[in-house]
């Protein structure tokens, strides 16, 4: 018996694992936003894109939240925690899900390749 809970726990750790490993091999970046300033805490975001989170969080403004970015086939979708409004919401969305991923990442093409 205690053979098979032993076995049943590592199972689920090594399964919690592997979700964990997945979650962040397709996150994009998590952005923290405090009193309406955005800070990037993880991964990276084109400066255009970040600008149009930040003139979102300002009006009204958000007191604390946290916005996660990740790979849905093209294009992002978001997961938002905090004081938003539905309306910040679905601006959030919209301006996340219109952008490619590419370009929502903030890729740069190397010098060697042409533009």
């Amino acid at each position: 018996m205690a053979v098979a809970l032993a076995f049943a726990a590592a199972t689920l750790v090594g399964l919690f694992a592997l979700w964990l490993s997945a979650r962040r091999a397709i996150t994009i970046c998590v952005l923290e936003v405090t009193n309406g300033v955005v800070s990037v805490a993880k991964g990276s975001l084109a400066p255009r894109v970040l600008s149009d989170v930040e003139d979102v969080v300002k009006r009204p403004k958000v007191k604390s939240a946290t916005l996660r970015l990740s790979r849905a086939r093209d294009f992002a979708k978001l997961d938002a925690s905090g004081t938003l409004t539905k309306i910040q919401r679905q601006q959030l969305q919209n301006l996340v899900g219109n952008v490619p991923v590419a370009k929502l990442a903030g890729t740069r093409r190397t010098a060697g390749r042409a533009s």
